[in-house]
C-alpha cells in the first residue's frame, strides 16, 4: 500500500489503515525511525492509560442507581 507526500509534507493515510486502525481526524500520531523504516503508532495519553483502572471494582454495581442511593443519604 503506497501512499504519496504532499507539497506541505503531509501523508494521506490510505482509508483502509484509517478504519481498520480506528483513527480519526485530530489523533495525535508518533512517528519513529526504527533500523531506517519510519513506524506510524497512535500518541497514547496519560489519560487513555488510566481508563478503566479498578473496573474490577465497579462491575456489579449500577453506577446511576449508587449515585442516586448517595444523593438520596445527604437528604434530611
Amino acid at each position: 500500500m503506497a501512499t504519496q507526500l504532499g507539497e506541505e509534507y503531509q501523508i494521506v493515510i490510505p482509508p483502509e489503515v484509517r478504519e481498520t486502525l480506528k483513527w480519526q481526524p485530530g489523533d495525535r500520531l508518533e512517528l519513529k525511525i526504527v533500523d531506517g523504516t519510519v513506524v506510524i503508532v497512535p500518541e497514547i495519553s496519560h489519560t487513555s492509560r488510566i481508563f478503566g483502572k479498578h473496573r474490577q471494582l465497579w462491575q456489579d454495581e449500577d453506577a446511576i442507581n449508587y449515585i442516586r442511593s448517595q444523593r438520596e443519604s445527604w437528604r434530611d
